[in-house]
């Protein structure tokens, strides 16, 4: 079982960097660098200064350079097909790095009971990723030169799930003595506690989407208010204004924050006088992980979103969902001498 452990390790490493790119592509503003999707010659970058002519040529068809980018050179151009290069690159390395391993250890008989159903499922869940990218910058190619915010929320919401779904796979083999029980309400309440991050991250989503953190870059407050009106200011009532209005995203993300806070305190105080030490550190490493992240945010605001702290952020953003799911999967189990 060491060599597949290392494999699924293998496989959370590479979607944390592909989450960590993606979220420099989004920030730097190269996600529509790329305006055609060829799965396999799409893997060969542009060699020859003519192959260059006329990837930017393609380019300045697009939305984004004629109504933005207008004056942008050659140069410049090659500096954000970078990011999005590689960011692609890497979701093909990830779909090949999850079929070939899992191949070779089909035909070596070596899977765990029921890992063969599950991972077929995670391996079309990463082709879907693939074509969910390319969903989402088709929206920024058409006239408005922006990728839908939903769909953004979307493709990281489902980076997220296949991370925790491959997570989930490892604990169950690193942790295989471990027996199932009955839910609890430390369970419940840890599984709550997850799904607020989840909601928290496709606010973070909609935040960089719609670059809502570059609006009231001061904390507590929003400017001299806690709910400024503008938060108010798109037609369509309430429920417009928090999937569209940034200002209101901003607000909502920022109070959403702290409910996870006081939701994770919760936990904690139920795992610490829980007898189950595995439990215990987990509990520990989720309330050491929001704090982190928790800063991280509000560096992030009053930063004006600056590059590394935003990345810094979006990978928080993962190992804070990782360590509730970790509580949540430490309190569903329990080492069998605990059951007699």
């Amino acid at each position: 079982m060491t060599q597949i452990k290392r494999w699924l390790l293998g496989c959370l490493i590479l979607i944390a960097g592909i989450v960590l790119v993606g979220g420099a592509t989004r920030l730097t503003g190269s996600g529509l660098s790329m305006v055609d999707w060829r799965p396999i010659m799409g893997s060969i970058p542009p060699m020859t200064t003519a192959a260059w002519d006329a990837t930017f040529n393609a380019y300045q068809q697009s939305p984004e350079f004629q109504k933005i980018n207008f004056n942008m050179t050659l140069s410049e151009f090659k500096s954000i097909f970078f990011w999005e290069y590689i960011h692609r690159m890497l979701g093909r390395l990830i779909g090949l790095f999850a079929v070939i391993p899992f191949l070779y250890f089909s035909y070596k008989k070596q899977l765990p009971t029921g890992f063969k159903k599950r991972w077929i499922g995670v391996i079309f869940l990463i082709g879907g990723q693939g074509l969910m990218g390319w969903y989402m910058v088709k929206s920024g190619l058409v006239d408005n030169p922006h990728v839908s915010h939903f769909r953004l929320a979307a493709h990281l919401s489902l980076a997220f799930i296949i991370f925790i779904l491959i997570f989930r796979e490892f604990l169950a083999i690193q942790f295989d003595s471990l027996q199932r029980i009955k839910p609890s309400k430390l369970s419940r309440l840890s599984l709550g506690v997850l799904g607020l991050i989840g909601a928290q991250i496709i606010y973070g989503a909609f935040t960089a989407g719609l670059d809502a953190g570059h609006y009231y870059n001061t904390y507590p407050k929003m400017g001299p208010d806690w709910l400024p009106a503008s938060a108010f200011m798109y037609d369509g009532g309430v429920l417009n204004n928090m999937i569209n209005n940034p200002i209101m995203i901003q607000w909502i993300h920022r109070w959403l924050g702290v409910a996870v806070v006081i939701g994770v305190g919760l936990i904690w105080m139920k795992c610490k006088d829980d007898p189950r030490p595995l439990l215990q550190y987990s509990g520990l490493l989720l309330v050491a992980t929001v704090g982190f992240q928790f800063i991280l945010g509000v560096i992030t605001l009053l930063s004006k979103v600056w590059l590394p702290v935003a990345l810094a952020h979006q990978l928080g953003a993962l190992a804070l969902l990782s360590s509730s799911a970790l509580v949540h999967y430490f309190s569903r189990h329990e080492e069998p001498s605990k059951l007699t």
